[in-house]
């Protein structure tokens, strides 16, 4: 196998291959990688929705309740931020969610795969110009 070039739990990103838990890809096939944050996206009316109903609605709400209307407004967004899907577009797969995950782990995996893209095209340039 080739050199490891970032490891996490089930993910690997080696000079040639890139692992989730899920499914493998060839690097050489990767076209392009996304991060997103959709679980982000879906908590902002969530939250949107909760303060306004705490700031409309307080006096009527029972203490839970209000407790609720908080922690939805708060804490979910903040979560969710830290949640993200990493997507791989390649020759075989159409923007293919590969993982989801807690989001600094999943910047490090794309960063180790645009370096290992990067230096494989500069290799792939450099040889084609001295042949050709």
């Amino acid at each position: 196998m080739s050199d490891v070039i970032y490891q996490s739990g089930r993910l690997l990103v080696s000079s040639t291959l890139f692992r989730t838990a899920r499914r493998s890809y060839r690097i050489r096939d990767i076209e392009r990688i996304t991060i997103k944050r959709p679980l982000f996206w879906f908590s902002l009316p969530l939250a949107i929705g909760s303060y306004l109903l705490l700031k409309e609605y307080s006096q009527y709400l029972f203490e839970e309740e209000k407790y609720v209307c908080l922690f939805t407004m708060t804490i979910v967004p903040v979560t969710f931020w830290f949640i993200g899907t990493l997507s791989i577009t390649s020759k075989s797969y159409s923007n293919d969610d590969a993982i989801t995950g807690f989001m600094p782990r999943l910047q490090k995996t794309r960063k180790a795969i645009e370096s290992v893209i990067f230096n494989s095209s500069t290799t792939f340039e450099t040889k084609e110009n001295k042949h050709g």
